[in-house]
């Protein structure tokens, strides 16, 4: 009986290690959505930031992807290795912090993690054969409900004509990119860690001679140094490195399924700390838009569940 009892303690264990990553996750994204936000605020361009995040991250995490083996990647491949690099690497974080240049906080902070949850999971469906329910679909409808809420105002009220559209196109793309990632993890069964490193020093070696020659050392010896050091300590080791390594940790143990219910949490944590650090109030349709997007992601991962009809 002892040793019957040990098993599930153990299964236990790791989904709430699993579930832990997750919410490391969560919190990770949300300070660094925030912290994109800021950053904007303060004068940094997208590309600024994104310098910062894998001159960082990549210096980081080198000496990780030397052990393992510079020349095939750690085992992962450079077909592999730049696809990943694309979805969740440089590319991927240009078009998501480059929203936040035309689109407040909040709009970046419902958008890209409702999208995500919503098209992960019914990628995760079609390609690794994981059931969607009704459940799935309906949140999949509110989900869409609360993106039209959050964007409305900024196209057809007092706002219209602003920039604001663009930002959520932005942030839109950047998470089928991210949905990609989230599937081509799982689906290929890489690791976490190495899968990490992988992105971090291809977006480092693509990117970062990319932004010298098009920006100049002039540029960059003239940007303000105490928010660009932030920004790399925060989109580079919290976001590029343990907010990733603990989301792909996530989707290890618990599956595309499970692990896509974290990002439902993002969107409240963003707010309620982009309220403090960049001083931006929701409006009541973005509130209405959170509260609707948040319980479609919470149905669609199963947290919450419609009621059956009484017999």
């Amino acid at each position: 009986m002892t040793v019957v009892a040990e098993v599930p303690s153990g299964k236990s264990a790791s989904r709430a290690f699993g579930y832990g990553c997750g919410v490391t996750m969560a919190l990770g994204a949300a300070i660094s959505f925030a912290a994109a936000r800021a950053g904007i605020l303060v004068g940094l361009a997208p590309d600024d930031m994104i310098f910062a995040r894998y001159i960082v991250a990549g210096l980081v995490m080198l000496p990780a992807l030397i052990w393992w083996g510079l020349p095939d990647l750690a085992g992962l491949g450079w077909s592999r290795g730049i696809i990943l690099s694309i979805l969740g690497g440089a590319p991927f974080a240009l078009l998501q912090t480059g929203g936040y240049a035309f689109a407040p906080l909040a709009n970046g902070a419902v958008i890209a993690p409702s999208t995500v949850t919503i098209v992960s999971t019914i990628a995760a469906g079609i390609l690794l054969g994981e059931t969607l329910t009704r459940s799935h679909l309906i949140g999949a409808a509110l989900v869409l409900g609360g993106i039209l809420l959050i964007g409305w105002q900024g196209i057809t009220g007092a706002n219209a004509g602003d920039t604001a559209w663009v930002g959520d196109i932005l942030f839109f793309v950047s998470s089928l990119f991210w949905a990609a990632f989230t599937v081509l993890i799982r689906y290929w069964k890489v690791d976490a860690i190495k899968a990490t490193a992988v992105v971090a020093v291809l977006s480092l070696c693509f990117f970062a001679p990319c932004y010298l020659v098009y920006r100049g050392p002039q540029h960059l010896a003239a940007l303000p140094l105490g928010p660009l050091v932030f920004q790399g300590v925060v989109q580079g080791l919290v976001q590029a490195v343990l907010t990733i390594m603990a989301y792909n940790r996530s989707i290890a143990i618990l599956g595309v399924s499970r692990a896509v219910l974290f990002p439902a949490l993002v969107p409240a944590l963003s707010i309620l700390i982009g309220i403090p650090a960049v001083g931006e109030m929701p409006t009541a349709l973005q509130i209405a838009g959170l509260a609707t997007v948040s319980a479609g992601m919470l149905l669609a991962v199963g947290i919450i569940r419609p009621r059956r009809a009484a017999r």
